[in-house]
């Protein structure tokens, strides 16, 4: 985790899907992140149903600690569309019903995420856990049941110690089966991952307020 790259510096450019990005579009795909996580998490707790797409994106996300660029980490527009679209829906001045579930969520991500950059230890914990998880990739494939429970694991060993702590809404049912709480936990440590992002990219709260109608413009032309 402490050798995810700072990624104010980078200008570089991007042979994914677009070429050259301004900052205001990178921390606009970091927040995306966000979104696209939480909405997952929201998605399993509440339906037991999780897109493995999403999932996948989410654990090589997480995976990639040293990406040449901000969409590597996310494989691309396609594997950050969703938040994107969901971007427009929370942020956008469109008359819709906001998700405020999402909204919760996200918030209390961002804030974490600014808790665990100044928590050493815990960055150094968690970059030793997330190469362990590698290891195991390697053996049993990303998209195995271990490798969640793997990262589940990580995520209640370092940011579940920070507070306030997430609170998941969603079915008992749901909640208390193994397989998903440690599906719902990996997605809530890609979505800190992706805050992380936010935060060295220069993101702000001020900035989700000020310039929030240039967000939504960027993520509708990125999507």
């Amino acid at each position: 985790m402490s050798r995810w790259r700072d990624y104010s510096r980078i200008n570089g450019n991007f042979d994914l899907t677009i070429e050259h990005l301004i900052p205001l579009e990178e921390r606009t795909i970091a927040l995306a992140g966000i979104f696209q996580n939480c909405h997952q998490v929201q998605q399993l707790a509440s339906t037991g149903q999780i897109d493995s797409f999403y999932l996948n994106i989410a654990v090589k996300a997480i995976m990639n600690i040293d990406p040449d660029n901000t969409l590597e980490i996310f494989q691309g527009i396609p594997g950050i569309r969703e938040g994107l679209q969901l971007i427009t829906q929370q942020l956008g001045t469109e008359d819709k019903k906001r998700n405020t579930e999402l909204t919760r969520y996200s918030i209390s991500v961002l804030f974490l995420a600014k808790k665990l950059l100044k928590d050493q230890s815990m960055l150094t914990v968690l970059s030793q856990g997330i190469e362990k998880t590698r290891a195991q990739i390697e053996h049993f494939g990303i998209d195995h049941t271990n490798i969640y429970a793997s990262l589940g694991g990580l995520y209640s060993d370092t940011i579940s110690k920070l507070t306030p702590r997430i609170m998941v809404s969603g079915e008992p049912a749901f909640l208390n089966n193994p397989d998903n709480a440690s599906k719902i936990r990996t997605l809530l440590l890609s979505s800190i991952r992706s805050a992380v992002l936010w935060h060295q990219l220069g993101g702000s709260r001020w900035q989700l307020l000020l310039q929030r109608k240039k967000i939504v413009s960027i993520a509708k032309s990125l999507a």
